[in-house]
Protein backbone atom coordinates (compact mmCIF):
# COMPACT_ATOMS: atom_id res chain seq x y z
CA UNK A 1 0.00 0.00 0.00
CA UNK A 2 1.41 3.53 -0.91
CA UNK A 3 0.47 5.48 2.10
CA UNK A 4 -0.68 9.23 1.30
CA UNK A 5 -1.20 10.26 5.11
CA UNK A 6 -0.37 8.99 8.54
CA UNK A 7 -1.93 10.49 10.98
CA UNK A 8 -0.12 10.48 14.42
CA UNK A 9 -1.33 11.40 18.16
CA UNK A 10 0.34 11.10 21.51
CA UNK A 11 -2.03 9.63 23.80
CA UNK A 12 -1.98 9.82 27.81
CA UNK A 13 -4.75 9.01 29.81
CA UNK A 14 -6.83 10.64 27.78
CA UNK A 15 -8.65 7.11 26.59
CA UNK A 16 -12.84 9.05 26.54
CA UNK A 17 -11.09 11.60 23.77
CA UNK A 18 -9.25 9.43 21.82
CA UNK A 19 -12.00 7.27 21.46
CA UNK A 20 -14.16 9.99 20.21
CA UNK A 21 -11.32 11.22 17.65
CA UNK A 22 -10.54 8.09 16.01
CA UNK A 23 -14.64 7.69 15.44
CA UNK A 24 -14.32 10.93 13.99
CA UNK A 25 -10.81 9.68 11.69
CA UNK A 26 -13.62 6.46 10.63
CA UNK A 27 -16.15 8.97 9.96
CA UNK A 28 -14.52 11.15 7.58
CA UNK A 29 -11.78 9.15 6.20
CA UNK A 30 -9.60 10.49 3.61
CA UNK A 31 -9.89 9.49 -0.15
CA UNK A 32 -6.31 8.52 0.19
CA UNK A 33 -4.34 5.72 1.80
CA UNK A 34 -3.66 6.50 5.19
CA UNK A 35 -2.16 5.01 8.34
CA UNK A 36 -3.43 5.96 11.99
CA UNK A 37 -0.45 5.50 14.82
CA UNK A 38 -1.03 6.39 18.16
CA UNK A 39 1.93 6.38 20.67
CA UNK A 40 0.27 5.36 23.95
CA UNK A 41 2.69 7.35 26.57
CA UNK A 42 2.26 4.93 29.95
CA UNK A 43 -1.44 5.16 29.70
CA UNK A 44 -2.96 3.36 32.38
CA UNK A 45 -6.45 4.06 31.83
CA UNK A 46 -6.77 1.35 29.46
CA UNK A 47 -5.92 2.75 25.96
CA UNK A 48 -3.76 -0.07 24.43
CA UNK A 49 -6.18 -2.40 25.29
CA UNK A 50 -9.52 -0.47 23.83
CA UNK A 51 -7.42 0.36 20.93
CA UNK A 52 -6.36 -2.86 19.85
CA UNK A 53 -10.25 -3.62 20.84
CA UNK A 54 -12.05 -1.18 19.25
CA UNK A 55 -9.87 -0.07 16.07
CA UNK A 56 -7.50 -2.91 15.50
CA UNK A 57 -6.56 -0.91 11.94
CA UNK A 58 -4.58 1.21 14.16
CA UNK A 59 -0.80 0.76 14.80
CA UNK A 60 0.19 1.04 18.34
CA UNK A 61 3.47 1.89 19.77
CA UNK A 62 3.18 1.45 23.55
CA UNK A 63 5.45 3.17 25.96
CA UNK A 64 6.74 1.79 29.19
CA UNK A 65 7.33 5.68 30.60
CA UNK A 66 5.52 8.95 29.76
CA UNK A 67 8.38 9.98 27.19
CA UNK A 68 6.73 13.30 26.68
CA UNK A 69 5.02 14.66 24.17
CA UNK A 70 8.02 15.04 21.68
CA UNK A 71 9.72 11.79 21.98
CA UNK A 72 6.55 10.04 21.34
CA UNK A 73 5.65 11.96 18.14
CA UNK A 74 8.95 11.24 17.11
CA UNK A 75 8.53 7.52 17.70
CA UNK A 76 4.99 7.82 14.92
CA UNK A 77 7.05 9.82 12.84
CA UNK A 78 10.08 7.34 12.38
CA UNK A 79 7.19 4.85 12.33
CA UNK A 80 5.31 6.75 9.48
CA UNK A 81 5.48 6.11 5.34
CA UNK A 82 3.01 8.40 4.53
CA UNK A 83 3.98 11.45 2.33
CA UNK A 84 2.28 13.63 4.55
CA UNK A 85 2.56 13.58 8.40
CA UNK A 86 -0.49 14.84 10.34
CA UNK A 87 0.25 15.56 13.94
CA UNK A 88 -3.26 15.36 15.68
CA UNK A 89 -4.18 15.90 19.60
CA UNK A 90 -6.26 13.11 20.94
CA UNK A 91 -8.77 15.97 21.93
CA UNK A 92 -10.06 17.14 17.97
CA UNK A 93 -12.86 15.63 16.25
CA UNK A 94 -12.36 16.05 12.68
CA UNK A 95 -15.44 17.36 10.34
CA UNK A 96 -16.36 16.51 6.78
CA UNK A 97 -13.46 17.25 4.15
CA UNK A 98 -11.02 18.24 6.89
CA UNK A 99 -8.30 15.95 5.60
CA UNK A 100 -8.68 15.66 1.39
CA UNK A 101 -9.12 19.84 1.75
CA UNK A 102 -5.62 19.32 3.73
CA UNK A 103 -3.50 17.46 1.08
CA UNK A 104 -5.38 18.75 -1.67
CA UNK A 105 -4.09 22.42 -0.33
CA UNK A 106 -0.50 20.98 -0.18
CA UNK A 107 -0.53 18.67 -3.01
CA UNK A 108 -1.60 22.65 -5.04
CA UNK A 109 1.10 24.54 -3.33
CA UNK A 110 4.73 23.01 -3.22
CA UNK A 111 6.23 25.96 -1.20
CA UNK A 112 4.10 25.63 1.57
CA UNK A 113 6.04 22.95 4.29
CA UNK A 114 3.19 22.78 6.46
CA UNK A 115 -0.27 24.15 6.98
CA UNK A 116 -3.08 24.29 9.71
CA UNK A 117 -7.12 24.12 10.06
CA UNK A 118 -8.89 26.79 11.74
CA UNK A 119 -10.02 25.37 14.73
CA UNK A 120 -13.37 25.88 16.93
CA UNK A 121 -13.92 25.24 20.83
CA UNK A 122 -16.18 22.87 21.89
CA UNK A 123 -18.84 25.53 21.64
CA UNK A 124 -18.26 26.37 18.00
CA UNK A 125 -16.28 29.80 18.92
CA UNK A 126 -13.04 30.12 16.70
CA UNK A 127 -9.88 29.52 18.61
CA UNK A 128 -6.55 31.57 18.56
CA UNK A 129 -4.54 29.56 17.00
CA UNK A 130 -2.01 31.74 14.97
CA UNK A 131 1.33 33.34 16.72
CA UNK A 132 4.34 35.11 15.80
CA UNK A 133 7.25 33.60 17.18
CA UNK A 134 7.71 35.16 20.83
CA UNK A 135 10.01 37.78 21.93
CA UNK A 136 11.74 38.36 25.07
CA UNK A 137 9.43 41.39 25.84
CA UNK A 138 6.52 39.77 25.43
CA UNK A 139 6.94 36.66 27.43
CA UNK A 140 7.67 39.72 30.10
CA UNK A 141 4.12 41.21 29.86
CA UNK A 142 2.29 37.56 30.12
CA UNK A 143 3.85 36.05 33.21
CA UNK A 144 5.35 38.67 35.07
CA UNK A 145 4.84 41.14 37.19
CA UNK A 146 4.79 43.97 34.44
CA UNK A 147 2.02 42.66 33.28
CA UNK A 148 0.10 45.11 36.05
CA UNK A 149 1.96 48.01 35.12
CA UNK A 150 1.49 47.41 31.12
CA UNK A 151 4.76 47.24 29.98
CA UNK A 152 5.52 45.66 26.68
CA UNK A 153 1.47 45.34 26.11
CA UNK A 154 1.73 46.11 22.49
CA UNK A 155 4.56 43.54 21.83
CA UNK A 156 2.36 40.63 23.55
CA UNK A 157 -0.82 41.76 21.59
CA UNK A 158 1.57 41.50 18.11
CA UNK A 159 2.71 37.86 19.24
CA UNK A 160 -0.45 36.66 19.81
CA UNK A 161 -1.75 38.23 16.69
CA UNK A 162 -4.41 40.16 18.51
CA UNK A 163 -5.93 41.53 14.58
CA UNK A 164 -5.37 38.10 13.12
CA UNK A 165 -8.71 37.61 10.81
CA UNK A 166 -9.05 33.80 11.26
CA UNK A 167 -11.70 33.86 7.69
CA UNK A 168 -8.79 34.67 5.35
CA UNK A 169 -5.85 32.41 4.22
CA UNK A 170 -2.51 34.03 5.32
CA UNK A 171 1.02 33.00 5.88
CA UNK A 172 1.79 32.59 9.39
CA UNK A 173 4.84 32.17 11.79
CA UNK A 174 3.27 29.22 13.88
CA UNK A 175 0.17 27.30 14.05
CA UNK A 176 -0.44 25.02 17.26
CA UNK A 177 0.31 21.70 17.26
CA UNK A 178 -3.13 20.28 17.57
CA UNK A 179 -3.59 19.79 14.24
CA UNK A 180 -0.50 20.34 11.92
CA UNK A 181 0.06 18.95 8.28
CA UNK A 182 3.42 18.85 7.39
CA UNK A 183 5.66 17.15 4.48
CA UNK A 184 7.14 14.02 5.36
CA UNK A 185 10.29 15.39 3.32
CA UNK A 186 10.83 18.60 5.07
CA UNK A 187 10.75 16.78 9.01
CA UNK A 188 13.50 14.45 7.27
CA UNK A 189 15.44 17.97 5.53
CA UNK A 190 14.79 19.89 9.06
CA UNK A 191 14.54 17.01 11.97
CA UNK A 192 11.89 16.07 13.61
CA UNK A 193 11.17 17.44 16.70
CA UNK A 194 13.54 18.52 19.42
CA UNK A 195 13.00 15.97 22.62
CA UNK A 196 15.04 18.83 24.49
CA UNK A 197 11.02 19.65 24.74
CA UNK A 198 9.02 17.87 27.32
CA UNK A 199 5.84 19.71 27.21
CA UNK A 200 5.38 22.73 25.14
CA UNK A 201 7.20 24.42 22.57
CA UNK A 202 7.78 21.46 20.52
CA UNK A 203 5.80 23.14 17.28
CA UNK A 204 6.93 26.66 17.71
CA UNK A 205 10.36 25.18 17.31
CA UNK A 206 9.24 23.04 14.45
CA UNK A 207 7.86 25.92 12.60
CA UNK A 208 10.63 27.91 13.54
CA UNK A 209 13.13 25.44 11.87
CA UNK A 210 10.79 25.19 8.75
CA UNK A 211 10.67 29.03 8.59
CA UNK A 212 14.37 29.45 8.72
CA UNK A 213 14.54 26.24 6.00
CA UNK A 214 12.96 28.62 3.27
CA UNK A 215 9.79 26.98 3.82
CA UNK A 216 6.03 28.72 3.82
CA UNK A 217 3.32 27.82 6.85
CA UNK A 218 0.14 28.58 6.14
CA UNK A 219 -3.64 28.56 7.79
CA UNK A 220 -5.99 27.86 5.78
CA UNK A 221 -9.84 28.54 7.08
CA UNK A 222 -11.19 26.66 4.75
CA UNK A 223 -10.27 23.38 6.96
CA UNK A 224 -12.09 23.11 9.94
CA UNK A 225 -11.24 20.75 13.04
CA UNK A 226 -12.42 20.80 16.29
CA UNK A 227 -10.17 21.16 19.72
CA UNK A 228 -11.81 19.94 23.07
CA UNK A 229 -8.82 20.59 24.79
CA UNK A 230 -8.36 24.47 23.63
CA UNK A 231 -11.51 25.66 25.29
CA UNK A 232 -10.44 25.34 28.48
CA UNK A 233 -10.39 28.20 30.67
CA UNK A 234 -8.57 26.93 33.99
CA UNK A 235 -5.24 27.70 35.11
CA UNK A 236 -2.26 25.69 33.79
CA UNK A 237 -1.61 23.26 37.21
CA UNK A 238 1.49 24.15 39.05
CA UNK A 239 3.76 21.86 37.82
CA UNK A 240 2.79 22.08 33.41
CA UNK A 241 3.36 25.96 34.57
CA UNK A 242 6.93 25.54 35.42
CA UNK A 243 7.44 23.06 32.37
CA UNK A 244 6.01 25.35 30.10
CA UNK A 245 8.19 28.31 31.38
CA UNK A 246 11.54 26.16 30.90
CA UNK A 247 9.97 25.01 27.74
CA UNK A 248 10.15 28.87 27.12
CA UNK A 249 13.23 29.92 28.12
CA UNK A 250 14.77 26.74 26.10
CA UNK A 251 13.03 27.80 22.94
CA UNK A 252 15.29 31.02 23.20
CA UNK A 253 18.45 29.85 24.01
CA UNK A 254 18.32 27.77 21.05
CA UNK A 255 17.02 30.47 18.66
CA UNK A 256 18.50 33.36 20.23
CA UNK A 257 21.34 32.69 21.60
CA UNK A 258 23.19 31.73 25.51
CA UNK A 259 24.10 35.07 26.17
CA UNK A 260 20.81 36.95 25.86
CA UNK A 261 18.32 34.27 26.82
CA UNK A 262 20.49 33.61 29.90
CA UNK A 263 20.05 37.18 30.94
CA UNK A 264 16.68 37.40 30.18
CA UNK A 265 15.97 34.17 32.13
CA UNK A 266 17.68 35.86 35.09
CA UNK A 267 15.29 38.40 34.73
CA UNK A 268 12.07 36.46 33.86
CA UNK A 269 12.21 34.08 37.14
CA UNK A 270 13.05 37.18 39.34
CA UNK A 271 9.70 38.80 38.15
CA UNK A 272 7.53 35.50 37.81
CA UNK A 273 7.72 35.05 41.76
CA UNK A 274 6.43 38.35 42.36
CA UNK A 275 3.20 37.51 40.08
CA UNK A 276 2.27 34.85 42.00
CA UNK A 277 2.10 36.16 45.59
CA UNK A 278 -0.02 38.39 43.25
CA UNK A 279 -2.26 35.50 42.03
CA UNK A 280 -2.36 34.14 45.32
CA UNK A 281 -3.43 36.94 47.19
CA UNK A 282 -5.78 38.28 44.65
CA UNK A 283 -7.80 35.24 45.03
CA UNK A 284 -7.92 34.87 48.88
CA UNK A 285 -9.72 38.48 48.43
CA UNK A 286 -12.07 37.07 45.63
CA UNK A 287 -12.80 33.94 48.35
CA UNK A 288 -13.36 35.68 50.96
CA UNK A 289 -15.84 37.74 49.03
CA UNK A 290 -17.47 34.97 47.71
CA UNK A 291 -18.94 34.14 50.73
CA UNK A 292 -21.11 37.16 50.31
CA UNK A 293 -22.40 36.31 46.82
CA UNK A 294 -23.33 32.77 47.64
CA UNK A 295 -21.68 31.52 44.31
CA UNK A 296 -20.26 28.25 45.21
CA UNK A 297 -18.95 27.74 41.56
CA UNK A 298 -16.84 30.49 41.55
CA UNK A 299 -15.41 29.65 45.61
CA UNK A 300 -14.50 26.73 43.76
CA UNK A 301 -12.72 27.88 41.28
CA UNK A 302 -10.71 30.37 43.68
CA UNK A 303 -9.72 27.62 45.80
CA UNK A 304 -8.24 25.95 42.83
CA UNK A 305 -6.28 29.01 41.76
CA UNK A 306 -5.13 29.40 45.08
CA UNK A 307 -4.14 26.14 45.50
CA UNK A 308 -2.16 26.12 42.23
CA UNK A 309 -0.56 29.84 42.83
CA UNK A 310 0.51 28.11 46.63
CA UNK A 311 1.66 24.67 44.51
CA UNK A 312 3.85 26.80 42.51
CA UNK A 313 5.53 29.12 45.06
CA UNK A 314 5.69 26.22 48.05
CA UNK A 315 6.88 23.26 45.57
CA UNK A 316 8.33 24.38 42.26
CA UNK A 317 10.03 27.93 42.81
CA UNK A 318 13.29 26.27 43.74
CA UNK A 319 13.65 24.34 41.10
CA UNK A 320 12.12 26.69 39.05
CA UNK A 321 14.71 29.51 39.96
CA UNK A 322 17.46 27.16 39.76
CA UNK A 323 17.32 24.81 37.02
CA UNK A 324 19.39 25.84 33.92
Amino acid sequence: MNVELSIIIVSWNVKKELITALKSIQEYSPRCDFETIVIDNASTDGTSEMISGDFPDVITIENKENRGFAAANNQGIEKSQGQYILLLNPDTILHSGSLDLLINFMDRNEDVGACGPKLLNADGTVQRSVRRFPTFRAALYRHTILNLVGLFRGQYRKWLMKDFTYDVQADVCQLMGAALLIRNSIIRQVGAMDEAFFMYFEEVDLCYRIRQAGWRIVFNPEVVITHIGGSSAEQIPAQKQVMMFMSMLAFFKKHRGCFAAGVFGIIFKLLVMPMYFYYLCREIVKYIFTFFTFNNDRRLRCIRRMKNSALFIVKYSWSFLFRL
